[in-house]
């Protein structure tokens, strides 16, 4: 009976010991791909250099190329030759599967003082975040190629590939900011944006008279996330499900 307790208990060991090296140790199994040769890297540029001049009929000037550890994939960081230097990032999945964000990039910087300004507007505003973009939702084809159209031409056609990304930190403005979100949400579905994720927090107007050492974060009064596949079908004037009381 010891002797049938013992090899139970080698046995239960042994599986923990393999369990442990299975959940925390794959990665010395895991062969680490992220070296790259310079042979390899010429081939990774030439090849991307030629995806860009194919794609969009202009130059790109390669800053950097780094390598997956695990899958063996490259991320290419550049500027495109187009007047403006548009910074840009590729991803290549060997063999020749390429993705990049020149697209988003363009629609992003030249929307993003339109918002701006609209929201200047409509709210009190504190700031805009840094983080705010339009671009092409997950999965959708990347179909602007060449010349680029304005993103003003490109909301008026009702594209629904895009995807705008906007956060707001706004005073409440006597009470009134509730009402300026509805309003602001209107004015987005006037310029026929579609599938949207839209956040706005709202502070005690007495914040702006405190030290700047001072946490936000006490003064923040509520907070509305506003997540819609289609704005335009949206009903502004009833945004409870998108709103949260911080403080009353």
């Amino acid at each position: 009976m010891l002797r049938k307790w013992k090899k139970q208990g080698l046995l239960y060991g042994g599986l923990a010991i393999l369990f442990l090296l299975m959940v925390s140790g794959c990665s010395l199994f895991a062969k680490d791909t992220s070296k790259i040769t310079p042979d390899e890297e010429h081939k990774v540029k030439e090849s991307t250099v030629q995806y860009i001049q194919e794609k969009y009929g202009k130059e790109f000037v390669i800053t950097k190329v780094t390598k997956g550890r695990i899958l063996g994939d490259y991320n290419i960081h550049g500027t495109i030759k187009d007047g403006k230097n548009t910074p840009v990032f590729v991803g290549l999945e060997p063999p020749k599967k390429f993705s990049d964000t020149y697209v988003d990039h363009l629609f992003t910087a030249e929307l993003r003082p339109s918002i701006k300004e609209l929201a200047t507007k409509i709210f009190d505003l504190r700031t805009m975040e840094d983080n705010f973009s339009f671009g092409y939702r997950d999965g959708v084809k990347r179909k602007y190629t060449h010349e680029i159209p304005s993103v003003f031409e490109v909301l008026k056609r009702g594209d629904k590939d895009l995807r705008l990304d906007v956060g707001l930190h706004v005073y409440n403005q006597g009470g009134q900011a509730q009402v300026a979100v509805t309003k602001f949400l209107q004015e987005l579905q006037r310029m026929y944006f579609n599938k949207v994720a839209v956040t706005i927090y709202i502070y005690d107007d007495q914040l702006k008279s405190t030290s700047k050492k001072e946490d936000p974060g006490n003064y923040m009064l509520l907070r509305y996330i506003i997540t819609n596949d289609d704005i335009q079908k949206l009903n502004v004037n009833d945004l409870e499900q998108f709103k949260t009381v911080i403080k009353e």
